[in-house]
């Protein structure tokens, strides 16, 4: 059955190929356990021995022979004979081919390598035939066993090759077979499988059939054969000729390679063996169409007879692909049905599926449909009210009619200017809605207008709801005043700065806070008022001489929003020095010693008189006069004695003056 096969495949041979010796193999199935020496050609006769694994040979293995190769072919006949005789023992095996078989050996004498005879290459019987392997037949199932193999008359002692431990029997195919294709024509039934995953190990197939009300399968005599598709696809077709006119049979497929594994099952595909003229109807055409008056979709078909026709299924999805539901059943004299469990403006697809007395359709081709949009929406949604919290808009309202859709939100950032939509379709989802809206989304210091309407299950938009108002959004931080600059002038302080509200128009004003060396805070000196908005300075004319005072300034905004402190900046202007009196002179007298000096232009608070002696080590305060006179009698001076006077002189704000330049006298 799978003559053809191989010749295509021998036929396509590269011209030229290199093969390398390799470890010896194994392999287990039910029909024994084949072991597959190398893969050079024309080599030598082998020895194969064999050990069962968990017998009682602990102290001496007990390695059982189990054959010794013959040399290769010498002749086509001779192959020829040798593929005769290998047939017994394996049911998969097949009778030589004497055409193909000369044609292998031709290939076979010019070649080094079992690689480049293509398929053959994994046919046990082949190999075994070319000497390259061998099928150990007597196995048991259940069990391991260890194989050695060791050339025959080596001139040395025998080397052995041991290929992997083998359990009996091995793993199934991870081959999968599905059905593509069948006929009937009420003598036999033929089905086309796709074979995924190809190996060129396959060997055969077992078909399994069940008849109607069957409660198992059996094995089907039916034939097959392998055939090659576009693209190295490969596909079985078998072909069941015991199948009865009109009876139901269910098959079921397994791929079996040449050690009899087989794969998993195939679909179950359940075919009723009917001639053609029994067949089902042909389904000429399907056809919808919109019945707004019934609010419903019409499916109407036409077939080519109605003979043995038991009934029609109506199948509807919203998917083309997929998910099709039984919506319905007509008769079979039946050409329309009426679906009116559908909404207005929704896509439908529907297909149909016959009912035979011998048989199943299976779907037809899909068509969609439509109901048109067939009802107005003539009521707004009710108690639409609007709440803010956590910077975000929170609306709710009540449901506008029984068959809404969904709803759009409408905005405007305009008393007069009409509403624009503002969300995509809000689908309805139970009598109250909610919907939110992130303030962040919105326009910074805008208020907003908001509505909003339903739209029904026609697509057709309601009226608005009665509108309700946000408040404008304003940002969380202001800008900074930046640059802030002190220009000293005559008896003031004038403060400057950058004039933010060119960068950040939220900005209502500044604050300016100050304070003195004295003070532990800072204190508001002054709030910016509308009045005067442009303005981007201040003047403090309350400052002192002498005093140090720090500024900052700030931005204030809507909603109490308050900008960051600018640096600061400092004023200190220091206070005149305390001048020194002029014109000191001294000189003794009958009262005496008479310190005198210049009335000061400016009057002091005083003028402190201060002496020393030549035993005098730090100058000592003999007396003080008031600011506006200009001598002081010194009456406790000793005669004999030299003296130096010096003044200090003491502002009203307690400042001292630098004491003027020593000035003696002696008395006598």
């Amino acid at each position: 059955m799978k003559a053809s096969f191989y010749i295509i495949v021998i036929c396509s041979f590269s011209l030229t190929s290199r093969g390398l010796a390799q470890q010896a193999q194994v392999t287990a199935g039910p029909y024994g356990v084949f072991i597959q020496f190398e893969k050079l050609l024309h080599g030598p006769q082998y020895v194969v021995e064999r050990l069962l694994i968990g017998a009682n040979n602990t102290t001496k293995p007990d390695w059982k022979p189990v054959c010794t190769t013959d040399k290769p072919p010498q002749s086509a006949q001779d192959l020829t004979a040798r593929l005769a005789i290998l047939t017994r023992k394996n049911p998969l095996y097949e009778l030589p081919n004497d055409s193909l078989t000369q044609l292998l050996y031709g290939r076979y004498h010019s070649i080094s390598s079992v690689d480049s005879l293509g398929t053959y290459a994994y046919n046990p019987q082949y190999l075994e035939a070319l000497g390259l392997g061998f099928l150990d037949t007597e196995v048991m199932q259940g069990r391991r066993y260890d194989y050695r193999i060791s050339p025959l008359r080596t001139s040395a002692g025998a080397v052995y090759h041991n290929p992997p431990t083998v359990s009996v029997p091995g793993s199934g195919l991870t081959t999968t077979i599905k059905s593509v294709s069948y006929s009937t024509n009420g003598n036999e039934v033929k089905i086309k499988y796709h074979i995924k995953k190809a190996r060129p190990d396959i060997a055969g197939a077992r078909i399994l059939r069940a008849s109607y009300a069957q409660t198992g399968f059996s094995e089907c005599p039916a034939e097959w054969r392998f055939r090659k598709g576009d693209k190295d696809s490969l596909f079985l077709e078998i072909t069941d000729h015991n199948a009865r006119r009109k009876m139901l049979y269910s098959y079921i497929v397994f791929l079996k390679d040449f050690l009899g594994n087989e794969s998993n099952a195939s679909d179950t595909i359940t075919i009723t063996n009917l001639r053609p003229q029994e067949a089902l109807p042909t389904i000429y055409s399907i056809k919808t169409s919109s019945e707004e008056v019934s609010s419903a979709i019409r499916v109407a078909w036409k077939l080519s007879s109605t003979r043995d026709l038991q009934g029609i299924e109506i199948w509807r999805s919203e998917q083309f692909d997929s998910e099709y539901k039984s919506i319905g059943t007509a008769s079979a004299t039946d050409t329309v049905f009426y679906d009116n469990v559908v909404e207005p403006v929704r896509g439908y697809y529907y297909q149909i599926r016959l009912n035979g007395t011998y048989d199943r359709s299976s779907q037809s081709v899909r068509v969609s449909g439509m109901l048109k949009a067939n009802r107005p929406a003539l009521l707004s949604p009710a108690h639409f009210t609007l709440t803010e919290s956590n910077d975000t808009l929170y609306f709710r309202w009540q449901s506008a009619d029984f068959d809404t859709r969904g709803y759009y939100l409408y905005f405007s950032n305009s008393q007069s200017d009409s509403l624009k939509l503002y969300s995509d379709i809000i689908l309805a989802s139970g009598l109250t809605m909610n919907y939110q809206v992130p303030i962040k989304r919105l326009a910074i210091g805008v208020g907003y207008r908001w509505a909003v309407a339903a739209i029904n299950t026609s697509y057709n938009v309601g009226p608005m709801s009665e509108p309700v108002y946000s408040q404008p959004r304003y940002p969380d931080r202001l800008a900074a005043p930046l640059n802030p600059e002190m220009l000293y002038q005559e008896g003031r302080a004038l403060l400057v700065w950058e004039n933010m509200r060119t960068i950040d128009p939220y900005i209502l004003g500044y604050i300016v806070e100050r304070k003195a060396d004295d003070e532990k805070v800072f204190k508001e000196i002054y709030r910016q008022t509308i009045d005067d908005k442009s303005r981007n300075n201040y003047e403090d004319l309350t400052v002192k001489p002498g005093q140090q005072y720090n500024y900052r300034i700030r931005a204030y905004g809507m909603n109490k929003k308050l900008s960051a402190f600018s640096t600061e900046i400092t004023y200190f202007k220091s206070l005149p020095p305390v001048l020194s009196v002029r014109g000191l002179n001294v000189m003794a007298t009958n009262k005496g010693v008479r310190v005198a000096w210049d009335t000061p232009f400016d009057v002091p608070d005083k003028i402190v008189v201060y002496r020393y002696t030549e035993k005098t080590i730090a100058p000592k305060v003999i007396g003080s006069v008031a600011g506006q006179q200009a001598e002081f009698i010194d009456k406790y001076a000793t005669p004999g004695i030299a003296y130096h006077y010096s003044i200090v002189v003491v502002g009203t704000d307690k400042r001292e003056s630098a004491p003027t330049d020593l000035v003696g006298v002696q008395w006598r």
